[in-house]
């Protein structure tokens, strides 16, 4: 007979600038995981600690950056109060990493016998590296050679890639005392002693997919969805409710994206779910935790003109708004984008982003590799805005090998957009990319001191063309950023008008967030 156990997943405190308004959702990792345990019959229990010490702010040593969260001893009180028999930590973003590693310490200073797992994006891509790294040829790819999240003795186990089902296999090997090392994705101590170069096995099929028709829907009755209401800062800036509901509705991307990690992560395949089961989460959703607006967490949500178009019919009855806030493939069905965009905007969608990344041609073509040519970037801007949406757009600068003149060139360009907002961010190296090899491979960094434990989406952290220093580049990418967005209330003070209403709550909030 099985054993069930008591299982806490947990995500770490938030890591963010200064200053800046640092966003905070319900995980959809945790939320998958939990529900497939749950499924299986176990106690589950999420925590994230970010949001519960969402009060507590910590101004780190740079001065620039703090920590917010809950401190180690209202962690400590937590876990012994709730006695878990395993501690699964999920680390999205390299910056986390440091936190996460805190937490797995206080767990075992609570109950040295908890077993403690890490996953996540950090974690699928570093394992993708170490192999990268050990692999011959590349001995001189400066990527280390040992698996440094594996080094930190409080952790038991990894796990590598979509590990909806996995985990819950490992679960249930450690419970009831089986050998857990043939487990797809798993990451372990090939010896117990030592952390000494290729010591740490990575097993593999880590990249194989899950079935989208099996997975159950996040369980969100087990996360805190009033606390993270209440702080409202969830990912799209013009969200027009408090009560957002975050939904992933495919995984995958079929790009080839150097700088990116969602292929990586969740394949080069899109795998869309049933459009009915999407509805069917959002409208239980809807009446559960009374939901005022939807974001699509996507990268590809217009990836499948058939899928969209099936799930505006679905949504439209709901009288719900949506958007897009992750930066939506440029060119996916140009000749039918009037048609689509119409679709979704009766629907309900009020914003789309698009992830424009540049300006310039050979940036595109030879650094990043994004299958976009330029003259699409407004034709598909103007397609969006004449169906009614509101446009968003990202834009990144500081790639390696891009010169300071192709930056200046991509802002101008952006200018001429046509877009409606802009958000240009620091270039920052993601582990797992073939752009962060490049680095390593190179030392690129400002401060090899400095890496991806420090990284932020406002904080560059390698060499710029044309810059001293990153304070300087960021101080250019700071005012270009306000540049961008006053242009348009220059350029169509009516349709500003309209952007501003859309924006005003979200302003008034964000003056609670603001730091002298």
């Amino acid at each position: 007979m099985f054993r069930k156990g008591k299982i806490l997943l947990m995500s770490p405190n938030l890591k963010g600038v200064k200053g800046g308004v640092n966003r905070i959702q319900p995980s959809l990792g945790l939320g998958y995981l939990a529900a497939v345990l749950e499924r299986e019959g176990h106690e589950v229990h999420i925590r994230d600690t970010a949001l519960e010490g969402h009060d507590n702010e910590l101004l780190l040593k740079d001065g620039k950056t703090i920590m917010r969260g809950e401190s180690d001893a209202e962690i400590g009180k937590y876990v012994l109060s709730l006695g878990p028999d395993i501690v699964g930590i999920s680390i999205l973003f390299s910056n986390l990493a440091e936190h996460a590693h805190r937490i797995a310490k206080i767990v075992k200073e609570v109950d040295p016998g908890i077993k403690v797992v890490m996953g996540g994006n950090h974690i699928t891509n570093s394992a993708r590296d170490y192999i990268y790294a050990l692999t011959p040829g590349n001995e001189d790819s400066n990527l280390e050679r040992t698996f440094s999240d594996m080094e930190d003795r409080n952790v038991d186990y990894a796990m590598a890639g979509e590990c909806d089902f996995q985990f819950a296999e490992l679960v249930n090997a450690l419970l009831n005392k089986e050998d857990p090392k043939k487990i797809a994705g798993l990451v372990y101590r090939r010896k117990e002693n030592g952390a000494s170069e290729g010591n740490v096995a990575v097993n593999p099929n880590f990249s194989e997919r899950p079935d989208m028709g099996k997975l159950p829907h996040p369980a969100r009755h087990l996360m805190n969805m009033e606390g993270y209401f209440k702080i409202d800062l969830f990912h799209s800036t013009k969200s027009h409710s408090e009560r957002v509901l975050n939904v992933m509705a495919a995984r995958g991307c079929p790009e080839k994206c150097t700088f990116c990690t969602t292929p990586s992560m969740w394949g080069n395949r899109i795998r869309w779910r049933d459009p009915r089961d999407i509805y069917e989460e959002i409208s239980s959703c809807v009446e559960r935790y009374n939901i005022g607006e939807i974001q699509f967490e996507d990268d590809t949500l217009t990836s499948s003109k058939a899928h969209m178009m099936a799930l505006c019919d679905l949504m439209e009855p709901l009288g719900i708004p949506w958007c897009t806030p992750n930066g939506t493939k440029i060119n996916y069905y140009m000749k039918h984008q009037p048609e689509m965009f119409g679709r979704m905007v009766k629907a309900g969608c009020y914003q789309i982003t698009f992830g424009c990344e540049s300006g310039v041609q050979r940036v595109l073509d030879q650094i990043i590799r994004k299958n976009l040519r330029t003259e699409q970037i407004p034709r598909a801007i103007d397609n969006a805005k004449k169906a009614g949406l509101l446009v968003h757009t990202f834009w990144i600068v500081g790639f390696p090998g891009e010169t300071r003149d192709e930056m200046e060139r991509t802002i101008e360009f952006a200018s001429m957009s046509g877009a409606d907002s802009f958000s240009v961010s620091t270039y920052s190296p993601l582990p797992g990319t073939s752009i962060y090899r490049k680095v390593m491979k190179e030392r690129l960094w400002w401060d090899p001191d400095v890496r991806t434990k420090d990284m932020l989406f406002r904080n560059s952290l390698i060499r710029v063309d044309g810059f001293d220093n990153p304070e300087e580049f960021q101080t250019w990418i700071d005012e270009k950023n306000a540049y961008l967005n006053d242009l348009l209330e220059k350029k169509d003070p009516e349709r500003a008008k309209w952007v501003r209403a859309s924006k005003a709550r979200r302003l008034r909030h964000e003056a609670k967030f603001k730091y002298t």
